[in-house]
């Protein structure tokens, strides 16, 4: 049987270890990470297109429209994990 050796490159192993830090800096929250790197581009002089449905989904009540038997994340208890 022939074992064919584990590829590893060392730029993908740099970008592992940067995505690991950044989710332990931000307690593994993508909203809490995007709203930080926008925040860094807007210092940065950069200008933020918004397309209207990322408008239009910012207002919507993601609670209100969830199905009856799901699991309200409001009611979730997180001290537990």
């Amino acid at each position: 049987m022939t074992v064919t050796p584990v590829w590893r490159d060392p730029i993908v192993a740099e970008l592992h270890t940067i995505r690991e830090q950044l989710a332990e800096r931000f307690h593994n929250d993508l909203a809490a990470y995007s709203r930080a790197a926008e925040a860094h581009c807007r210092e940065l002089g950069f200008q933020i297109a918004q397309s209207p449905a990322y408008e239009e989904s910012r207002t919507l009540d993601l609670y209100q429209a969830s199905l009856p038997g799901i699991c309200d994340p409001r009611q979730v208890d997180l001290t537990e994990r």
